[in-house]
């Protein structure tokens, strides 16, 4: 599995402050209109959430000012993102966080014991994502839910536009060798796609919505 890192050809430091910089747009109140609605039914009083691919931890801390009693956890595969997430404030406890390379090991969860499992634009970039719906089943207990928000195939003028809508004219140059990196990663899969590969899996999907981007698409499964 190619990581983030080498396909956008960027430094560990330089992907840490992208993820920062646009937490609040990918996380925005759109998306938590959706979490309450689609999500919050089905936990309990006191969840254990899991954010793998977590990258710096922000959602995490989102969870945790907004669910003070889970129980957090967060999994990645880069050192730099889990070094700043554990030196975050958390309204509730601090989250358990593994160092785990989901592409070659198992989620370090027990069977049926996450009630929310939650992965933003990772899904998309390994090379069995069946395999990785079948982990997700494995540990999602009987009520519990997998979110999902990634890249949906979008046309070449449409993805460069939005993706350079702020870049300063002096810089589209740059910006435009640099998406055409990540245009093939990025729009691997029509929303049909996802949807097949979701039920492939083994998953229910109960909802698939656009929530801010047109790029993006939010679903939420259970196990069926």
């Amino acid at each position: 599995m190619a990581t983030h890192q080498e396909i956008a050809q960027v430094s560990d430091e330089e992907l840490l402050r992208r993820m920062i910089d646009s937490h609040d747009r990918r996380f925005d109140q759109p998306f938590w209109d959706f979490f309450r609605e689609r999500v919050d039914p089905h936990l309990p009083e006191a969840p254990a959430m899991v954010d793998v691919g977590c990258g710096p931890g922000l959602f995490l801390r989102d969870l945790s000012l907004r669910y003070p009693a889970a129980r957090l956890t967060g999994v990645d595969v880069t050192p730099a993102m889990l070094d700043y997430a554990e030196k975050l404030d958390y309204a509730g406890e601090t989250p358990t966080y593994y160092l785990h390379d989901i592409a070659e090991e198992p989620l370090p969860m027990q069977d049926g014991s996450v009630n929310m499992l939650a992965m933003v634009a990772v899904l998309h970039v390994l090379n069995d994502p069946l395999a990785m719906c079948r982990e997700v089943c494995r540990v999602l207990s009987d009520d519990g839910v997998f979110v999902l928000q990634d890249w949906v195939r979008t046309p070449l003028p449409s993805y460069l536009e939005r993706m350079t809508s702020e870049v300063p004219a002096e810089q589209l140059e740059a910006a435009r060798a640099r998406l055409f990196r990540l245009f093939p990663s990025h729009n691997k899969y029509t929303v049909e796609d996802w949807l097949w590969l979701l039920e492939q899996g083994g998953l229910e999907p109960m909802d698939c919505r656009k929530l801010t981007s047109p790029q993006f698409r939010a679903f939420v499964c259970r196990s069926r």
